[in-house]
């Protein structure tokens, strides 16, 4: 996997709904890591990565194994250039927000963003913007899916780690997950332990 860095631009939206968008990376094996939050278009809308896909770009021609005489991942690549032109990375990522003349809300934004539209992985600046509330999390808890799950975790880590008090900020993430999962005590409780650590 390369390393991809805050404010990097890495894909382009490829399909977009009201709730989701599906983009394609620039480059193979290049995706934001599960939870990343994410700015898409002008004017912004955010969403958070929740699903990761790695797979050829043409998928009438399924891949067939290179390596069995190679040590390392390195010498597959390096014998066989033109995997770069045949694989590509997509994800998926739920529409969590937007930013208007009022600043960021959580919430829907009245249209998707467009196809096509640039894909930028926040840096710490949107993520402590984006995380000053908890309303969002109602989008995302909706999504019920071990991933899902996962991606709420390391994003409220991610956003925890952009401010000057992470424990009162992650103890009101716990009250928000409280408050939203009342009727749900083991699912609140295993995302408890997964923000934690």
């Amino acid at each position: 996997m390369k390393e991809v860095r805050p404010g990097q631009r890495l894909a382009e939206v490829t399909a977009s709904r009201t709730q989701r968008v599906e983009a394609q990376c620039y480059r193979a094996h290049s995706a934001p890591p599960l939870g990343s939050l994410v700015r898409i278009g002008s004017p912004p809308i955010y969403a958070v990565v929740l699903e990761i896909r790695h797979e050829p770009l043409d998928p009438t021609r399924p891949l067939a194994p290179r390596g069995a005489d190679l040590e390392t991942e390195e010498e597959l690549y390096a014998a066989n250039p033109q995997l770069d032109a045949v694989l590509t990375t997509r994800f998926t990522a739920a529409i969590v927000g937007y930013r208007d003349s009022a600043g960021i809300r959580a919430g829907l934004p009245s249209l998707p963003p467009d196809l096509h539209s640039f894909v930028f992985l926040c840096d710490a600046g949107d993520l402590s913007s984006f995380g000053g509330n908890f309303e969002w999390l109602r989008l995302l808890l909706e999504e019920r899916s071990p991933a899902s799950d996962t991606a709420i975790a390391n994003l409220l880590r991610q956003a925890a780690d952009t401010k000057t008090d992470s424990r009162k900020f992650l103890i009101g993430a716990g009250k928000a997950l409280a408050v939203e999962l009342s009727s749900e005590p083991h699912r609140m409780r295993a995302l408890l332990r997964e923000v934690g650590g």
